[in-house]
């Protein structure tokens, strides 16, 4: 068996299981960004809201939105996308990468066998960031939405503002407050 065969063989898993998903999601957005599917933290109001922010895990594909003051300060629950969706993706995806897996130990090139996956996630992720902000662009269209929209990895202090698509510094020092600078 040929391992990028089933690594592209993946992300075709990915990326129709995203598209499966466009609708519920851009619909989720549009609650999201129009306000009906935010639930505000005592002593704020929606009318405070200055930042809307969306913070994924790259390996799990989930998504986490809050929304944030002027001050950077958590004004929201925080509401949990794709959680579920995803479950038969990663199901079928588990196999084939089970299957690539156990052909590393016979793959010959150390280096070349890195390279191959490193491709294969830059792919993967790429596929589900221009995904997400398509769904994205798509709910602020129905809204009229024009508050800053944050997208970012968890674990990283960057981000992208999706108004403007320019990138951000994201300072994360505090549990409930967010920093955000061009």
């Amino acid at each position: 068996m040929e391992p990028i065969r089933e690594l592209k063989q993946s992300n075709a898993i990915l990326q129709s299981a995203l598209n499966n998903i466009r609708g519920k999601i851009i619909v989720e957005l549009a609650n999201v960004l129009s306000g009906k599917a935010v639930v505000m933290l005592p002593d704020f109001s929606k009318d405070d809201i200055a930042v809307h922010n969306f913070e994924y895990r790259h390996e799990w594909f989930t998504m986490v939105f809050f929304a944030s003051n002027s001050a950077g300060f958590t004004m929201t629950g925080k509401n949990d996308f794709l959680r579920n969706e995803l479950n038969d993706y990663f199901s079928k995806s588990e196999e084939l990468l089970d299957t690539v897996s156990d052909l590393e130990d016979d793959f010959e090139y150390a280096e070349k066998w890195e390279e191959m996956m490193e491709e294969y996630e830059q792919e993967k992720y790429e596929i589900f960031d221009d995904w997400f902000t398509s769904c994205w662009e798509e709910a602020q269209k129905i809204t009229g939405n024009t508050i800053p929209t944050y997208f970012s990895i968890e674990e990283m202090d960057s981000g992208v503002e999706l108004v403007s698509s320019d990138s951000v510094e994201i300072y994360k020092n505090q549990i409930n407050r967010r920093r955000y600078t061009h």
